[in-house]
Formats: C-alpha cells, sequence, structure tokens
C-alpha cells in the first residue's frame, strides 16, 4: 500500500548490490539515499521518454518526407544505390519484417517505421553530406541554426543517452537539462510548434527540480 515503511536492504538484495554501487557511492554509503536516488532515476529516465518519442517520429517523419520527393518515390530506398552498408542492412532486416508481418499489405510507411533512431541519425553523418543532406535533407530542417554536423552530434547523444535509459542504466550523473535543451533545439529545427508543445508538456523539469528533496526524504519517491 502507499505510505507503507520499504524495507531498503531487501530492495538493495532484489537489485543486487553491484547494481546499486554507483547510486551507493553518490549517497556516501547511505543505502536509503541510494534507493531513493535509484528511484528517482527511474522516474526521471521515463519523463525522458516523452522526449526521445517525438524526437525519432518527427526526424524519420521529416527525412523521409524529403528522399520521397527528392528520389521521386515513397519507396525512396530503392531509388538510390548509395546508402552504406550499416543503413543497407537496417532496411533490409526491415523490410523482411514487415513483409513476414504484414504481407502483401506492407507498404513503404512500414518499413519507415521499423527502421530505429540509429538509421535515422546515421542518415545525417559526415558520409552523406553531398550525396542526401545539401541536395535533400537540409530542407527537412528549415529552422536549423547550427551546421549539419552540429545536428548530428546532437543526435547522436540522444541516441545513446536513449539507450542507456532504455536499458536501465543510471543518468543520474548526468546534466539532464542540456540533454533536454538538445531535444528541443532538434524539434525546433523541424518545427518550432512541436518544440512548444515538448516544452510545455514535458515532466522532465518538474522531475529535476525536485531531485534533491527526493533525495532527502523530503519528498515521497514515486516511478
Amino acid at each position: 500500500m502507499p505510505g507503507q515503511q520499504v524495507d531498503h536492504l531487501a530492495v538493495v538484495a532484489a537489485l543486487t548490490p553491484d547494481r546499486l554501487d554507483s547510486y551507493v557511492a553518490a549517497c556516501g554509503g547511505d543505502m536509503e539515499r541510494a534507493v531513493r536516488l535509484y528511484t528517482w532515476n527511474a522516474a526521471v529516465s521515463s519523463a525522458l521518454w516523452g522526449g526521445f518519442h517525438v524526437v525519432e517520429v518527427t526526424l524519420r517523419n521529416t527525412i523521409h518526407a524529403q528522399l520521397e520527393t527528392y528520389v521521386g518515390r515513397a519507396d525512396w530506398w530503392n531509388g538510390t544505390t548509395e546508402l552504406r552498408e550499416f543503413e543497407v542492412r537496417r532496411l533490409s532486416e526491415a523490410i523482411a519484417s514487415v513483409r513476414q508481418d504484414k504481407g502483401p499489405l506492407a507498404t513503404p510507411g512500414h518499413v519507415v517505421a521499423k527502421l530505429g533512431f540509429g538509421f535515422w541519425t546515421a542518415m545525417l553523418a559526415n558520409r552523406y553530406h553531398q550525396l542526401l543532406w545539401a541536395p535533400a535533407l537540409q530542407f527537412g530542417f528549415p529552422h536549423l541554426t547550427l551546421q549539419r554536423r552540429d545536428l548530428h552530434r546532437d543526435l547522436e547523444r540522444m541516441r545513446r543517452l536513449r539507450n542507456r535509459v532504455a536499458h536501465h542504466e543510471p543518468v543520474f550523473a548526468r546534466d539532464l537539462a542540456e540533454d533536454h535543451a538538445k531535444v528541443l533545439s532538434a524539434l525546433d529545427a523541424i518545427s518550432p510548434a512541436v518544440a512548444r508543445w515538448v516544452e510545455n508538456d514535458s515532466r522532465l523539469p518538474s522531475v529535476l527540480a525536485a531531485r534533491d528533496r527526493v533525495v532527502a526524504g523530503l519528498e515521497p519517491t514515486s516511478l
């Protein structure tokens, strides 16, 4: 029941001391504070996920739209032979998966949705600057104030953080406010309206602001 006493030693045993090492170290050896920090880390990870969700969907949609226009077909991957091995492999896996799931109902949109964040960030790498960015992809980021390489760097930073969150890793030592700013900046380059939507609705600022009081036990923990 909510509000009942938590057996912190039992929690540590269930999670394993090795997993709690970084939390215990950050809390000066205080196990109760370490468990509260662990809980806060889970809460802040959850709060980050909404921004990752919107970035990934918005990024893939804008890249797909530009390549469809540039190549002249919705399955643009069949209209260019210049993709590198990593992207070709990911496309082949996505197409095979979609065909297995959808059969004759498979569409290019299904393939696009199946491709992961790593694929879309890779499309903004240096190797595609002349091939895809200059003639097509730049138009999907009409409000970009950075260089393409800086956008790619920020998106790679998001991808790595997203993977840490997905694997339940510690993120409490990061500057998560800066990470959130990078999310908003990337969205702003595509659509300022979408960036404002995420900024207005994100729980992240309030979760960040509550950290010290939560870890000290002055505010309740929550997942």
